[in-house]
């Protein structure tokens, strides 16, 4: 339960830093290591004594001394030590490495060669940790597409989407790693989908669409061959594509035979999927893919997953194109903790749609335009709306240079 004493706040282990006031260990069967309920965190081995022991803390936020910048408001959860910009590209790596591991795995097991369960779980350990440490970026992440690396690249995105869901769920750190390496495997039955199949440019045939709708049965198998899975990872792979309704495939059961990660993981597939380009199709807006969401609650999708989800990333995540009240166009670089309906915008287009100075936009500042009329956001945009290619944003690195702030 939340603590309601004012200035104390619950937070994960993994958002400890040094300088912070412990009130208290959520604890539930080990002993504490620590003598006293209230310590400060004076040194690494403090946060890691913690982490072994639970994974959710109280912490006082009024507290002031010496560590002040390492203490958040009450108002503000400890997510960041490092800025948006530094902390990006550690978790543009993470991404990277995560993304080439799944890739190779897939192509192993394309090949004949058994999966490599170890590596699986490596790669959903990293994407946890990175997630915890910097939501945003890893969120950022997700949202730059790449049609022509979309099946290895679905699974990680699926799997960090998981995770944040799993985050918002207060799950324990076992449980992130947990529902990370399903997402991961969620779709590994592709790997047994002749390629033809897999990338048709156009609309599947009757017959083709048939062995598609085989891929859950061959995730299940494959997993089944496995050494060391987890049965959660088997229940994913074989029932994302149920649904409460009891109307999916393969089997067309209903939501009281379908695992919590099974129905945690058709939300966040679904999500990617509808928003990601295809070889056959452009994907869809941000907003449009939570309104298809929203009207499938309870038939196609678990409804309170469906609203923690929209709780999860907001209606203007990173990453996403937008259209300001004066026409200018620019990209969500950061979430605002205290208003989520009014982010930060690395403006890109002017208000006649041509190039602009880069600089950031604080719609948290109730800045006004050359006109005197206040920002706002007028609507969510897809990058082919202007021909807008984010991925030479990322690799250009525009998403970690300071620019100047309109505030």
């Amino acid at each position: 339960m939340p603590n309601k004493e004012k200035g104390i706040i619950r937070i994960h282990v993994y958002e400890l830093r040094i300088g912070m006031r412990v009130c208290r260990l959520e604890i539930l069967e080990k002993e504490s290591p620590f003598l006293f309920d209230r310590f400060d965190i004076k040194t690494q081995a403090d946060i890691q004594a913690i982490q072994a022991v639970c994974d959710y803390v109280f912490i006082d936020v009024n507290r002031q001394n010496e560590f002040d910048d390492a203490m958040p408001t009450e108002n503000e959860a400890p997510q960041k030590q490092l800025s948006f910009a530094s902390s990006f590209e550690q978790s543009a790596h993470t991404y990277q490495h995560a993304g080439n591991l799944i890739k190779t795995v897939m192509d192993d097991i394309r090949f004949g060669n058994q999966l490599s369960v170890k590596t699986i779980k490596e790669a959903a350990a990293q994407c946890v940790d990175k997630v915890l440490e910097n939501s945003d970026a890893m969120l950022l992440l997700t949202q730059l597409k790449h049609k022509d690396e979309y099946t290895a690249q679905h699974s990680l995105n699926v799997c960090i989407l998981a995770i944040l869901l799993g985050r918002e769920l207060e799950f324990s750190s076992e449980e992130l790693n947990n529902i990370g390496l399903c997402a991961l495997l969620h779709d590994i039955g592709k790997t047994k989908i002749p390629l033809e199949i897999l990338n048709k440019p156009g609309k599947l045939e009757g017959d083709e669409l048939e062995i598609m709708r085989k891929h859950p049965e061959f995730g299940r198998d494959i997993l089944m061959a496995a050494h060391n899975i987890d049965q959660d990872a088997v229940d994913v792979a074989y029932g994302h594509h149920e649904n409460p309704a009891g109307t999916g495939y393969p089997r067309g059961v209903d939501k009281g035979e379908l695992s919590s990660f099974a129905k945690i993981v058709a939300v966040v597939d679904a999500y990617d999927a509808i928003t990601s380009d295809r070889v056959y199709q452009q994907g869809k807006s941000h907003l449009k893919a939570l309104d298809i969401l929203v009207k499938g609650m309870n038939t196609e999708f678990e409804a309170h997953f469906v609203i923690q989800f929209i709780n999860c990333i907001g209606f203007y995540p990173q990453g996403n194109l937008v259209e300001l009240s004066n026409g200018e166009i620019g990209i969500v670089a950061e979430q605002n903790k205290s208003d989520r309906l009014k982010p930060k915008i690395l403006l890109i287009l002017d208000e006649n749609k041509k190039t602009a100075n880069e600089r950031i936009l604080d719609l948290a500042s109730d800045v006004s335009d050359i006109n005197g009329i206040p920002y706002e956001i007028k609507k969510i945009l897809c990058p082919h709306d202007y021909d807008i290619d984010l991925m030479k944003f990322y690799h250009d690195g525009k998403f970690t240079q300071n620019y100047p702030v309109i505030a």
